[in-house]
């Protein structure tokens, strides 16, 4: 005995198959959490220029700004004299998950050094992001870290 399927058949099979892998995929793509990278994007995207600004006024101290990072902290250094008199903040930020950011006011000691704790932080990729005015200027560091 022979099974034998006709070409209007295999047609409809195919369409049947193909509808069901897409449908299957909507639902699956319906059920993930989509995080926008930050909920103020349109205001922080007319701030550029600035960012922008600040950015270049970092690379030029270079060298005084860094960044050592321990178990369970990270240690920020600015070796710029009067750093301790520097106004800004500190973002941890998480591209995949915008519940887990964490921000905190610069805040460094007289020696222009501030430890920021990380201790019960997801591991995986974050974004150290500071930015702080000093001297009429303003200055915005970027670093990547991976955390276990």
């Amino acid at each position: 005995m022979s099974f034998r399927v006709s070409w209007g058949t295999g047609i409809a099979l195919t369409y049947a198959v193909f509808a069901l892998a897409t449908s299957g995929f909507v639902a699956f793509a319906m059920g993930r959490r989509v995080d926008l990278v930050s909920s103020d994007y349109y205001e922080r995207s007319l701030q550029l220029e600035r960012r922008l600004t600040a950015k270049r006024n970092a690379v030029v101290i270079g060298d005084a700004i860094m960044l050592e990072q321990k178990p369970g902290a990270i240690a920020i250094t600015l070796g710029m004299g009067d750093a301790q008199s520097a106004t800004g903040r500190i973002l941890l930020y998480r591209s995949s998950d915008a519940h887990a950011d964490r921000e905190m006011p610069l805040a460094l000691d007289a020696a222009g050094r501030q430890v920021v704790a990380i201790a019960g932080l997801k591991s995986g990729s974050w974004s150290l992001q500071i930015e702080w005015r000093l001297r009429d200027r303003d200055y915005y560091v970027e670093r990547q870290l991976t955390l276990p």
